[in-house]
């Protein structure tokens, strides 16, 4: 059995400092959803036809639920997957210029990056689900509820934007191979 001292030493993944930004981007995401819920009604409109009607319905708690959970499930799921790549070792690696990246002397700093992309790409996907709680809020302050196209275009655009910059950073560093 681990020794409390073994799980603050540096090598302990409880102390790393992205999976502690995590946790307390969850918490902020648990605390946003939950502080907003009041603003809902009781009857949320969770689901929008092309026209920006509402024609999908949640109770209030079972949004907050879902939302919350989604949030924290999709963001954990994120992390699995690069987990799982790290688990699989060379295998489960596929990056441009893969034998220098992985050569001895690099594999370490290639997986902690690779580790330190998953976890901020868990943040971006956090960060959208929380959008998409806006969205909803905002939509249902409207009387009646309804969803604006503006909205969704600037949620959809900023998520894939953020998306295209995260996937350009993160396969960009191994097309380089330093001379």
């Amino acid at each position: 059995m681990a020794k409390f001292q073994d799980l603050l030493s540096e090598d302990a993944v409880l102390v790393k400092p992205r999976l502690v930004f995590l946790v307390l981007c969850w918490a902020v995401f648990g605390g946003y959803v939950w502080q907003t819920a009041a603003q809902l009604p009781e009857r949320v409109a969770t689901h929008f036809g092309m026209d920006g009607a509402p024609n999908g319905w949640m109770t209030r708690a079972g949004h907050v639920r879902f939302t919350t959970l989604t949030g924290i499930g999709s963001s954990g799921f994120v992390l699995a997957v690069f987990g799982f790549i790290r688990w699989c070792g060379d295998a489960g690696l596929n990056i441009p210029n893969k034998e220098y990246w992985i050569a001895p002397e690099r594999r370490e700093a290639t997986y902690e990056f690779v580790q330190r992309q998953g976890f901020l790409f868990a943040c971006i996907v956090l960060g959208f689900i929380a959008g998409v709680h806006r969205t909803i809020l905002v939509s249902n302050l409207r009387s009646p509820a309804s969803l604006s196209g503006n909205d969704v275009a600037w949620l959809g655009g900023g998520f894939g934007g953020v998306t295209l910059v995260w996937l350009a950073v993160f396969v960009g560093r191994f097309f380089r191979k330093p001379a």
